[in-house]
């Protein structure tokens, strides 16, 4: 915990990072960490009410409901079409909640700085556990509708619960500690697939089982799914939050609706969000393909399997790149070419041992893989490491795009158009996957080639990284002329007065 808490000491409230949550505050307008007192906090505030606003306090609280929300969403998708029979369904339905959480995204500016985080979050997590049961539904009943209706109303639900999510991580971070906290927030979501997966083989390790999991599996994400709505609720306002560093988020006043709406439009206008477009189309393009791949060559129990430990390597992983993004004594646009080095790489070893697997396939079906086969370890290594460089792909981005944010408002907006673009590639990869009734080598393909036209736009966008943060040259000049103001104002009170005598 203290590991994620490592920040360098800040005894200003508007300091460093925490310039990032300050938008348009007019002349003689106070904000309310302008005056933060954090010894006087200290004194006068209950023990158990500091923690509850610590910003790791409410990091873990977010992490949490990822772990119960989109982790265990994760781990149906690591069941190879959603643990059906057959993944063409799954695959629809899927397509259709991405579509929804896009188009909710596109407009999570105005419905966030209306209804507020918290109150995002509390109805995101109000959808997560229809998912589940229109899964339970559809595998128990065999109706293929309450599958659709599930998937508009968890795609619409997980819109304004990721907008919220994004605008809030990228916030509350102390400087010097973003990487990690955005690890953290992967981890839990791969955590979440962790228990997903294990929920998956115990319910489904039957050797020779044929068709899809078993009924029962569902229940048990239901239950998981719907624990997110109580933590949501436990989510405190980002006024509230005091950062390890002893600063508070500086929140700025609301805007108009108008407004919120013309700043999305500059938002998807601006070199940043053009630059990152092929990045956020191909970043979680391959969880369509993979997870067909999945379906179309793996046994059941070898399906469950693989989503109990898939995302072992993944942990690993995302405190490996946080540490990176993190590292003291280099320059925030070094860490830059460094991260987008080490995503690039891992990423294109994972697909070419993808591509290789799936053209001997081709010319030899080898029916449904089973844990015990020879050939299991090679055709499931390359979804294994997947599930790791997938998620490094996202991480990186959200941190490179809160690289350049001016204010939290800017992280709020970027995050839902990245979000936006990339609920778009997903529902693309999903809908395409609906067609492809053979062979997956096509989305494979498609993914790569993806990957490809990123690098240009990518390299583009890395190089011109500040070296600091916009907001930290902003708050370091303020800081100066303060000092400056209050250095004036001393000589002048010690300055002796002359008395003129006649």
């Amino acid at each position: 915990m203290a590991e994620l808490d490592t920040a360098p000491p800040n005894t200003r409230a508007g300091g460093n990072d925490d310039a990032l949550r300050v938008t348009n505050i007019h002349q003689g307008e106070k904000n309310v960490a302008d005056d933060f007192d954090a010894v006087a906090y200290k004194k006068e505030t209950p023990k158990w009410k500091r923690i509850h606003h610590h910003s790791l306090t409410q990091m873990l609280l977010m992490s949490v409901q990822a772990f119960c929300g989109p982790a265990m969403g994760d781990a149906l998708a690591g069941l190879g079409g959603g643990g059906l029979a057959t993944p063409q369904t799954s695959n629809i339905a899927t397509a259709i909640s991405y579509s929804c959480l896009a188009t909710v995204c596109l407009l999570g500016g105005p419905l966030v700085n209306r209804l507020g985080t918290k109150w995002a979050l509390v109805i995101g997590a109000m959808s997560f556990p229809i998912r589940g049961a229109s899964y339970y539904c559809n595998s128990k009943f065999g109706n293929q509708w309450f599958l659709i209706l599930g998937a508009f109303i968890t795609g619409t639900g997980s819109g304004c619960w990721y907008v919220a999510e994004s605008g809030t991580i990228m916030s509350i971070a102390p400087s010097g500690a973003r990487g990690k906290y955005l690890a953290l927030w992967i981890v839990a979501r791969n955590l979440g697939q962790l228990i997903g997966g294990a929920i998956n083989l115990s319910k489904n390790h039957v050797a020779g089982q044929k068709g899809g999991v078993t009924p029962d599996t569902y229940i048990a994400f239901i239950v998981i799914e719907s624990l997110a709505f109580p933590f949501a609720w436990l989510i405190t306002p980002l006024h509230n939050v005091v950062r390890s560093d002893g600063t508070r988020v500086r929140v700025a006043e609301k805007l108009s609706t108008r407004k919120e709406f013309s700043l999305i439009k500059r938002t998807f206008t601006s070199k940043l969000i053009l630059l990152a477009i092929p990045w956020a189309l191909w970043s979680f393009f391959y969880s369509g393909t993979w997870s067909t791949y999945l379906a179309t060559y793996f046994s059941v129990r070898a399906r469950a399997l693989s989503s109990l430990i898939s995302p072992f390597f993944c942990i690993v992983g995302c405190f490996g790149l946080g540490f990176i993004l993190d590292m003291k004594g280099v320059s925030q646009r070094r860490r830059a070419q460094l991260g987008l080095a080490t995503v690039l790489i891992l990423n294109t070893g994972v697909y070419i041992w993808t591509i290789i697997m799936q053209k001997k396939f081709n010319r030899r079906n080898p029916g449904k893989i089973d844990w015990i086969d020879s050939l299991y370890p090679s055709a499931f290594l390359p979804y294994f490491f997947v599930q790791t460089t997938g998620p490094l792909s996202q991480s990186y981005m959200y941190w490179l795009l809160s690289s350049f944010a001016t204010d939290a408002q800017m992280n709020v907006r970027n995050g839902a158009a990245f979000r936006c673009i990339e609920a778009v590639g997903q529902a693309i990869s999903y809908g395409m996957n609906t067609r492809i009734k053979t062979s997956p080598l096509i989305g494979f393909c498609v993914t790569f080639a993806l990957m490809g036209l990123t690098i240009i736009p990518t390299t583009i966008l890395v190089n011109t990284t500040p070296d600091r943060i916009p907001a930290d040259i902003q708050a370091q000049e303020e800081l100066e002329q303060e000092i400056q103001e209050a250095e004036k104002k001393r000589i002048e009170d010690t300055t002796p007065v002359t008395v003129n005598r006649l």
